[in-house]
C-alpha cells in the first residue's frame, strides 16, 4: 500500500508538470498569434492535455498568460525588495533588466508584439515611490503633478528602450542599458533641478 505522505507529492509534481506543459505550449502559441486568437482547445492541443485538465486550473488562455505575468511580476518585486531603499534608479532598472535577461525565454514572447502591451510599464512602476524619493534628493524640487508628468515621460522612453533591447536579444549588458537610460532620464531632470 502507497505511502500517504507520498501521493500529495506526486500529485502536485504532476499538477506543477501539467501546469509546464500548459505554460510552455501557450509561450509557443504567442510566438505564432496575439492572446487573443489563442483557445483553449489549441492550447490542450499543442500541450498535449484535455480540456478538463485545463480548465482544472485555468479558465482560459487569457487566466493561464495572467498567471505567468504574476509570477515575472513576484519576481522583479522580490529581487527590487531584496535591494531594500536608498537605491539610484540605476540599479532600480538595472534589477528590472537583470530580471527580464534571466527570464529571457518567457520575456522575449511576453514583451513581444503578441505579448501585454502594459506588462513592461508595470514592472517598471514597481519603483515608482522609491524613484520619487531619489528624484527629490537629487534636488528635483517640482510639483508632485510635474513630478507625475515627468515620471510618466521618463517610464514610457524607458519601456520603449527597453522593449527594443529585447526584440534586439539583449545585446548588451542590463547595467549598461540601465546607465544609458539612468543619464537620458537625468539628461531631462536636470531642467527642473533647483
Amino acid at each position: 500500500m502507497p505511502n500517504s505522505d507520498q501521493t500529495p507529492q506526486k500529485t502536485d509534481r504532476r499538477v506543477l508538470y501539467t501546469k509546464m506543459f500548459l505554460r510552455e505550449s501557450l509561450l509557443s502559441l504567442m510566438r505564432e498569434m496575439p492572446i487573443s486568437k489563442i483557445t483553449p482547445t489549441e492550447l490542450c492541443r499543442r500541450a498535449g492535455i484535455n480540456r478538463n485538465t485545463f480548465y482544472t486550473h485555468y479558465q482560459s488562455a487569457e487566466d493561464l498568460l495572467n498567471s505567468i505575468e504574476a509570477e515575472l511580476y513576484d519576481k522583479v518585486r522580490e529581487a527590487l525588495e531584496q535591494l531594500g531603499s536608498g537605491l539610484s534608479n540605476r540599479a532600480l532598472i538595472t534589477q528590472v533588466c537583470i530580471t527580464i535577461q534571466e527570464n529571457s525565454d518567457l520575456c522575449s514572447v511576453l514583451l513581444s508584439e503578441n505579448g501585454d502591451p502594459q506588462l513592461l510599464e508595470r514592472l517598471i512602476s514597481l519603483a515608482h515611490e522609491q524613484t520619487m524619493l531619489v528624484w527629490r534628493a537629487s534636488g528635483i524640487h517640482a510639483d508632485a503633478a510635474l513630478l507625475e508628468t515627468l515620471y510618466t515621460f521618463s517610464v514610457s522612453g524607458s519601456v520603449a528602450v527597453i522593449r527594443e533591447w529585447v526584440r534586439a536579444g539583449m545585446p548588451q549588458p542590463p547595467e549598461t542599458l540601465a546607465q544609458q537610460l539612468e543619464q537620458l532620464t537625468y539628461g531631462g531632470l536636470r531642467a527642473f533641478a533647483k
